[in-house]
Order: structure tokens, then sequence, then C-alpha cells
């Protein structure tokens, strides 16, 4: 199966700016790319921008 792509857009901490983030996710709701610096960045844990991708991937479901 094909990875399935999502579209978040909010505020960028890192980048003092709004952005729209693309995100890859497998069957399993794991996040497997987003071109963004996400977990990288110093705000990861924070972001409210990805507080979905979090979401997501705890619940373990697409």
């Amino acid at each position: 199966m094909d990875p399935e792509e999502v579209f978040y857009s909010g505020f960028c901490k890192a980048l003092n700016e709004t952005r729209t983030v693309l995100c890859e996710f497998d069957e399993e709701g794991a996040l497997l790319s987003a071109d963004c610096a996400y977990g990288n960045c110093p705000h990861s844990l924070s972001c409210r921008l990805m507080e979905p991708v979090r979401e997501r991937e705890g619940e373990g479901r697409l």
C-alpha cells in the first residue's frame, strides 16, 4: 500500500511564520516523512503545527 499523504497548516516557531507541511504515514499511522525539520527541530515536542501528527502516531491508526 502507498503511504498516505496529509497536509497540515499552522505556525512554525522555528521559522516564525505560517507553514503548510506535507507528511507521509504508513499503514499503522507512523510518520514516514515530513517536509520540515520535525524530529530534529528544538520545538518538536511542543510544536502546535505537528500536534495532530503526535496524536495520530499515538493512536496507531490512519
